[in-house]
């Protein structure tokens, strides 16, 4: 998200540097916006540069993006100036700067029963009653700043009857979208029309079975049939637009782990463009559930898979990407924290903050009402927070997102 914030910014904290940069972007930004031709140009050829070999992380389709962004920036100067505060100021426990994103939990409840997910033990499959337009909107109001919003939690968002106004909501705002959803909805109340013609940034879904014994003994209360045919209708209208939508999202454990080329298939099969395979099995910020998901965490794709699905990518034209978590965060320096702290917060359905959507609970960690983000996002209790990760005193909530060295 950095785009082209000069070095010399970086190193400067000064107002007058920050005024530089603003004037500097806020030009780019109307530049862009004026001429998105431009924009696909210099987009294609830092893709050039920057391609690799193995499998990447998976990104945002990136015009999209960048573009939703740069009106922003124009419709809202101080979340142009609140991001390069962010910038400048690094990773510090003290911040001058307010969260840049946000996970917005719609609603707590679901239909599946996943083996993995905390939900499975919540009586009724929930935990809240569903957050409100009217409480979705007052969070948005109160931080104009926030640049990108995952509009899911812990429950289907399509179980909200307010999703659709929520996502209209915050696109005139310009403010960049993701959702993740189980698909068994997609096929009532013109929902595959409504959510994509909605102006939403991504539709991801989670998919943690190629055949139906795998994915209802995951996904338990699923109907594998009536999933595989959403999708399918989903990427049929999704794939009629300009600029790719959804993203098949497999969740790696040892019950599917035969299974990755048969996701590919099966991805090709719904007609997904981008697939990305997981190795993030996490614990919810509980030792029971670290404990119960660690002995169904798999092993990481070898590199002769990465390398061999590498391959069919290109052939097929499937962006296929890879997301392990306990490789990127580490204790020890800055540079490799999680950055959610600096970063991000968690507003749940019944409008609590908990530190990250990883927890997504707060009966784990509840650090207060969402109406005081603002001063709680500056004050003791996420300074205390931020300067334990800087310290590599993680805390016992986090510790299962670090590497085995933290």
């Amino acid at each position: 998200m950095n785009y082209n914030i000069s070095p010399a910014a970086l190193r400067d904290h000064s107002e007058e540097a920050l005024k530089r940069q603003f004037d500097q972007d806020m030009r780019e930004a109307r530049h862009y916006v004026e001429n998105p031709d431009s924009l696909r140009v210099q987009i294609e050829a830092e893709e050039i540069a920057g391609r690799g070999d193995g499998l990447p992380n998976p990104r945002p389709d990136p015009f999209n993006y960048r573009m939703t962004h740069y009106r922003g920036f124009i419709k809202f100067p101080e979340r142009l100036r609140n991001h390069l505060i962010d910038k400048t100021e690094g990773r510090n426990a003290t911040r001058h700067s307010r969260p840049t994103e946000l996970d917005i939990e719609p609603t707590s409840r679901c239909n599946f029963q996943c083996a993995m997910c905390q939900l499975s033990k919540w009586p009724g499959g929930k935990r809240a009653n569903d957050m409100g337009l009217r409480d979705l909107q007052a969070v948005i109001d109160a931080n104009p700043q926030v640049m990108d919003v995952k509009l899911q939690g812990v429950g289907e968002p399509l179980f909200n009857k307010s999703f659709f106004n929520m996502v209209r909501y915050m696109v005139d705002r310009d403010i960049w979208i993701r959702t993740t959803l189980n698909g068994s909805l997609l096929h009532i109340k013109d929902n595959v029309r409504r959510l994509v013609d909605s102006g939403i940034g991504e539709i991801q879904t989670s998919f943690d079975g190629a055949t139906k014994d795998v994915f209802e003994k995951i996904r338990k209360r699923s109907s594998f049939e009536r999933v595989v045919e959403n999708l399918a209708l989903l990427n049929a209208h999704a794939n009629t637009m300009n600029r790719p939508f959804t993203r098949m999202w497999a969740l790696l454990q040892n019950a599917n782990r035969h299974q990755v080329m048969d996701f590919v298939e099966l991805a090709k099969r719904m007609q997904f463009r981008r697939l990305t395979f997981s190795l993030n099995l996490g614990g919810w910020g509980s030792d029971e559930w670290q404990e119960q998901n660690s002995q169904a965490t798999a092993a990481p794709l070898t590199d002769e898979e990465i390398s061999a699905l590498a391959d069919i990518g290109r052939a097929e034209g499937i962006e296929i990407t890879y997301w392990r978590l306990p490789d990127k965060y580490h204790a020890g320096a800055p540079e490799s924290l999680c950055p959610m702290p600096f970063q991000r917060a968690f507003v749940s359905s019944d409008l609590r903050i908990v530190p990250c959507g990883g927890i997504g609970n707060p009966n784990v960690v509840d650090f207060g009402p969402a109406e005081e983000l603002e001063s709680m996002w500056s004050g003791a209790r996420f300074t205390k927070f931020r300067k334990a990760h800087l310290q590599g005193r993680i805390p016992g909530f986090c510790k299962h997102c670090y590497a085995n060295d933290s």
